[in-house]
């Protein structure tokens, strides 16, 4: 083999090396980049984890100490008040003991709906769906829209950590149809199936697109939904609809 030919031969083999070593950079760049994200978006999905568990945390004592301290208290005042109206004679002291007797329960009924919104005791002791039925039962009380539950009978166990965040989810839906959607009338509907737990929520009110809205909502209700559907790893679908809004959740068994 000549000079020229040799040349010829270790510039080949050179740039050969050349082009694998800078695939073998691209490679490396791409992989090194990939598992950045990964490892960035597994670290905001347990700071995201933890800030509701912390939330749940705090909701559920300040809740309990409303609970067993202040309404306790209320109780023991409103008892001391009902002794004196039964041994009062003086018809003008009795009106006045009427008078506070009627502040306290007002006092004490207002403790016990702020305790009930931090902490619903029966998501607790009864499950989710009770909960949410209970909760729906009050609001229907007062609101001007209905809103009705069913089911297929099946119970509806949803585990604890799941249930909690999907009655939020459910909260905060409900909260914003009232405020904004002008809904007059909204069903919520149970279903499972051996592989996922599903909610579909339908409404007469004002249509709006879920994604869209989320984007530029500088509000912390869409936010809230959004995150808390992404803590429990459900799956969430807007139906396009010719009135109102219906949306899917499903969470995985």
């Amino acid at each position: 083999m000549d000079y020229s030919s040799q040349v010829g031969s270790l510039i080949i083999i050179g740039t050969g090396l050349i082009v694998i070593l800078v695939f073998v950079l691209l490679f490396l760049a791409v992989f090194y980049q990939t598992n950045l994200l990964k490892i960035k978006r597994k670290e905001a999905e347990l700071l995201l984890k933890t800030s509701l568990e912390s939330e749940k945390k705090e909701r559920q004592r300040i809740a309990a100490d409303i609970h067993d301290g202040v309404s306790g208290d209320l109780n023991a005042v409103r008892n001391f008040i009902a002794i004196l109206l039964r041994t009062e004679t003086d018809d003008g002291k009795k009106q006045m003991f009427s008078e506070i007797k009627g502040g306290v329960e007002a006092a004490l009924e207002n403790t016990r709906l702020v305790s009930y919104k931090l902490m619903p005791p029966l998501l607790e002791k009864a499950g989710f769906q009770p909960a949410f039925k209970d909760y729906l039962d009050r609001i229907n009380t007062s609101a001007e829209a209905i809103f009705t539950l069913t089911d297929n009978g099946s119970g509806y166990q949803i585990p604890a950590e799941q249930a909690y965040e999907l009655f939020r989810i459910l909260q905060e839906f409900t909260s914003n149809m009232m405020k904004y959607g002008k809904v007059t009338s909204c069903s919520f509907i149970f279903s499972d199936s051996p592989e996922h737990y599903q909610i579909e929520i339908q409404d007469n009110g004002i249509p709006f697109n879920f994604k869209e809205q989320y984007a530029i909502s500088k509000g912390a209700g869409l936010k809230n939904i959004s995150s808390r559907i992404k803590v429990i790893e459900a799956d969430f679908e807007q139906i396009p609809v010719e009135k109102g809004n219906k949306f899917v959740i499903s969470v995985k068994k």
